[in-house]
C-alpha cells in the first residue's frame, strides 16, 4: 500500500470518528436538553460557559455532513 493510500484512510477513519461523535454530541445534547432540560459532554460545557442553544443542532448537522462525504467517499472507492 502507498504513502498516499495510507493517508485517505487515516483520513476516513477520521472523517467517519468525527462524523459519529459530532452528531451524537449535537443532536444528543439537543434532543437531552429538549426533554430533561439538561446538557451532556462537550455541548453541556459550551452552554455552560454561554453558547447559544442551536449550536447543538449545527454541531450535530456539520457531524452529519462529515458522515455523509465518508459515506461518498467509501462508496467512490
Amino acid at each position: 500500500m502507498s504513502r498516499s493510500q495510507t493517508r485517505n484512510r487515516t483520513a476516513d477513519k477520521a472523517l467517519w470518528l468525527a462524523g459519529a461523535l459530532f452528531t451524537v454530541q449535537g443532536f444528543g445534547s439537543a434532543i437531552t436538553e429538549a426533554q430533561w432540560d439538561t446538557s451532556f459532554g462537550v455541548a453541556g460545557i459550551l452552554r455552560a460557559v454561554g453558547v447559544p442553544g442551536w449550536a447543538d443542532l449545527a454541531l450535530g448537522t456539520l457531524g452529519a455532513a462529515f458522515l455523509l462525504i465518508a459515506t461518498y467517499r467509501a462508496v467512490r472507492r
